[in-house]
C-alpha cells in the first residue's frame, strides 16, 4: 500500500502485511518527521452506536442578548514560510550528527558498535564510499543525504533505515526506473545484509556492515 504523509503529502510505499492485527499504524515521516496514523485497509472499521432519539426538552427563557464581539481570524499558515522552516531544522540536524560523528560519537538512532557505509560500485561516484550517520538515509539523483548525479535515478529514488537491531532495510520511493536487489525490482521493504549489492537507476552500491569492537579503526 501507498502511505501518503498528512502534513506534507509525502508518498511512501508500506507492506501492509506488517499491520497484522491492529486497527490502525502510527507512522513518522522520513521527509518532514510529522507523526501520523493510519488505519488497517484489512481490517474493516467499526460501526458508531446508533444514538437513541434524545427526548425532546422543554422549552427555556431566552437567554439575555450580549453584544457581539467581532474576532480577527487567525493568519493563514504561509506554506512557504513552513517549508523554509522544515529545510533549516532538517540542515541544523543534519550539521548536528556531522558533529557528534566527528567527536566520535554516535548519532541518535543508530546502534552502538556499528558503523554502516555504502560503496558506489557503478555510477558517476563509482569507486567512493560514504559513511551512513543517520537511522534514515534518502538516496536521490540530485536530493537526500546520498546523492547519485545519476541520471537514471529518481530525485528521491530509494530510503535506506538502519534500525535500533542493526538491520538494515530499504524501500523504493516510487521511483521511475525502480530498485534493484539480486537483480530483482523489489515492490516493498527489503532486508539488506552487509556486503550486499543493490541498483538505484545505473548506480550500484555495496553496504558495509563493520562491528567497531571487533575490527576497530587504527
Amino acid at each position: 500500500m501507498i502511505v501518503v504523509c498528512s502534513a506534507c503529502q509525502a508518498r511512501f510505499q508500506y507492506d501492509d502485511s506488517r499491520f497484522g492485527q491492529a486497527r490502525t499504524k502510527r507512522f513518522k515521516c522520513p521527509k518532514c518527521a510529522h507523526v501520523f496514523e493510519v488505519a488497517n485497509p484489512a481490517v474493516p472499521a467499526v460501526p458508531a452506536p446508533q444514538a437513541l432519539p434524545a427526548p425532546i426538552p422543554a422549552p427555556s427563557p431566552a437567554p439575555p442578548t450580549r453584544p457581539l464581539v467581532m474576532t480577527a481570524p487567525l493568519p493563514e499558515q504561509d506554506p512557504v514560510m513552513e517549508a523554509t522552516l522544515a529545510s533549516a531544522r532538517s540542515t541544523a540536524r543534519r550539521d548536528r550528527d556531522s558533529l557528534l560523528a566527528a567527536a566520535g560519537i554516535q548519532p541518535g538512532g543508530l546502534p552502538a558498535g556499528l558503523k554502516f557505509s555504502l560503496a558506489f560500485l557503478t555510477g558517476p561516484q563509482a569507486s567512493t564510499v560514504q559513511v551512513l550517520e543517520r537511522p534514515l538515509i534518502v538516496i536521490g539523483r540530485e536530493e537526500g543525504d546520498v546523492i547519485t548525479q545519476d541520471p537514471e535515478t529518481s530525485r528521491r529514488h530509494a530510503l535506506l533505515e538502519i534500525r535500533a537491531d542493526g538491520s538494515v532495510w530499504i524501500t523504493d520511493q516510487d521511483s521511475t526506473n525502480g530498485t534493484q536487489v539480486n537483480g530483482e525490482r523489489i515492490t516493498g521493504p527489503v532486508q539488506l545484509v552487509s556486503q550486499q549489492e543493490f541498483t538505484c537507476g545505473n548506480s550500484t552500491f555495496m553496504l558495509l556492515v563493520r562491528n567497531t569492537a571487533e575490527y576497530p579503526l587504527h
